[in-house]
């Protein structure tokens, strides 16, 4: 018997708000309605397709090209996205949509009533009777996450036509006992994007891969420029071999580490369209000064999704080099270094006529704003930095109108 719409809304919401504890996923309830089983041989493949499978349909919100960025559709697609897949406070949340608590509320509700009813059209009634989980290639996403964790991003500015010839030409040896066709039609003119080629370059071949699997004709592709990104867009027929849900995960991740945005839609007797969103190059760049790799790190997740390309530096030594070479926008800067600690280096900064007027954060566990804006630094922030705070700094720097 199917169940009522506002008891299966409350179970998307537990497991959204669930949706990283693959242990609480393992035997939740929603299961047996959208994976068709609830067995115990495999509880971690169907904690990780049911996560994949949520996502995947938050991603299908996504509002079509050319609606408003301000209209409902967004901001309730926005408001999933943020507070659970992102896994952002109610706060900031708050802050990054510019909504009031109640508006907010408002908003993920919306988004979840709209999440509940795509869930039970493409799952409800057919799920209803539990049937075995059907195999499903192994899941990468936990191994991959961990990977890219400590995965050392190099973002640089790189040709779409390149890359997608570098792409195919690895693909060769596997089109051909397929006899699949790629149908390359780019546009002479696009703008470079600002990708690490190597997670890029992956995540292509990967999402080719999979629509090879299916052997049914030619898969087109090509690219448009979206706004401040450089959409690549490949479709394939509808064919007897499905991708599964939880084969995307592993492409998408390494797409979204690079402020980029996957999504897909097809199946059944559906053309696959897939998108692959990557931002463009010539962005603004921040240089990150820290001796500590994992702040490094930080830093750049928090700054790579505003689509700032960010320099990275572990000493102040290399600082005069980098700021010549890069041209960066803000800088932001450690002072607990050795050899050379962060006071040297902004003096040196402030000192020097060709970095003199260049924005300079210093984020520290020291208490010092004082001493650090008698120096000549134009804000300081405690650690450890909140993302939201540092986004505001750095947008402040660059925007003076902005107030502080």
């Amino acid at each position: 018997m199917p169940m009522e719409s506002a008891d299966f809304r409350k179970l998307v919401k537990d497991a959204l708000e669930h949706l990283y504890d693959t242990a609480y996923l393992e035997v939740h309830p929603l299961l047996p309605h959208l994976t068709g089983g609830s067995d115990t041989v495999n509880r971690a493949t169907h904690a990780q397709k049911l996560r994949s499978l949520l996502k995947e349909t938050i991603e299908m919100l996504r509002p079509p090209q050319g609606m408003p960025s301000r209209s409902p559709d967004w901001r309730s697609y926005l408001a999933l996205r943020y507070r659970y897949v992102q896994e952002m406070t109610v706060g900031q949340v708050e802050s990054e949509l510019g909504l009031s608590r109640r508006q907010l509320q408002r908003e993920i509700q919306r988004g979840l009533e709209a999440l509940a009813s795509v869930l039970r059209t493409r799952h409800g009634e057919e799920s209803t009777t539990a049937s075995p989980v059907e195999p499903a290639a192994p899941v990468p996403a936990p191994e991959l996450e961990s990977e890219l964790d400590q995965w050392e991003l190099v973002r640089q500015a790189c040709e779409v036509r390149s890359l997608i010839d570098d792409a195919l030409s690895l693909l060769k040896a596997a089109l051909a006992p397929q006899q699949a066709a790629i149908l390359v039609d780019l546009p002479d003119s696009l703008p470079p994007v600002l990708v690490d080629t190597t997670m890029a370059r992956q995540a292509l071949l990967i999402t080719v891969r999979l629509l090879i699997q299916q052997n049914t004709g030619p898969i087109r592709l090509t690219a448009v420029r979206q706004g401040e990104f450089i959409e690549i867009q490949l479709h394939a027929p509808a064919g007897v071999v499905r991708p599964g849900k939880n084969d995307w995960e592993a492409p998408r991740l390494l797409i979204d580490r690079q402020g980029g945005v996957l999504s897909v839609e097809g199946g059944q007797d559906l053309e696959w369209r897939v998108c692959i969103r990557l931002p463009l190059g010539g962005q603004t760049r921040v240089l990150v000064i820290d001796d500590n790799p994992a702040i490094l790190q930080l830093f750049e997740r928090y700054l790579t999704p505003q689509h700032y390309e960010i320099i990275k530096a572990s000493s102040g030594t290399e600082v005069l080099s980098l700021v010549n070479e890069s041209r960066p926008a803000v800088i932001i800067l450690d002072v607990m270094m050795p050899n050379l600690d962060g006071w040297q280096v902004l003096r040196t900064l402030k000192e020097n006529p060709e970095t003199a007027k260049t924005p300079v954060i210093i984020c520290s566990v020291l208490k010092e704003s004082d001493l650090a804006l008698s120096l000549g630094a134009d804000a300081y922030l405690k650690k450890p930095v909140e993302r939201l705070a540092l986004l505001a700094q750095v947008e402040r720097l660059l925007n003076p109108a902005i107030p502080a």
